[in-house]
């Protein structure tokens, strides 16, 4: 599946930054790389123990903006750019098991991520806001 939008990693440069919940405690950090890509790592906690990690990373690849996720314990699975505007952005791999679309929206000063399915089951949604 192929983007038809331009491919442009500083177009999620809104991303860039520390971002953090008190739901269930978590943290993701987004920098840019001197290439103009973005470097993230997420982690969440429980119990004073890392539950949860990944390392993200947002670049163009042959023309399209990809995703690309590396999970704690799994392979890394690669997402394509499906919908963009301002302040956010859809990434899509429905040969994917789970999560098969992921979504990064900025609304004030919400960060909220999404997980789904490509129809939509299975819908996980991440409030965060950046860390003091």
């Amino acid at each position: 599946m192929l983007s038809s939008f331009p491919a442009k990693a500083e177009n999620a440069d809104w991303l860039v930054g520390c971002w953090e919940s008190f739901e269930n405690y978590s943290t993701e950090v987004w920098v840019k790389n001197p290439d103009g890509s973005l470097l993230g790592f997420s982690a969440s906690v429980e119990d004073a123990e890392i539950a949860f990690y990944e390392l993200l990373y947002i670049r163009e690849v042959g023309g399209t903006l990809t995703y690309t996720a590396h999970p704690s314990g799994q392979s890394p699975a690669v997402f394509v750019l499906s919908e963009e505007d301002e302040q956010r952005v859809v990434f899509e791999n429905p040969s994917h098991d789970y999560p098969q679309r992921i979504s990064y929206e900025l609304n004030d000063a919400v960060l909220t991520a999404e997980i789904s399915l490509m129809n939509g089951d299975r819908r996980l949604s991440f409030s965060q806001e950046r860390c003091e």
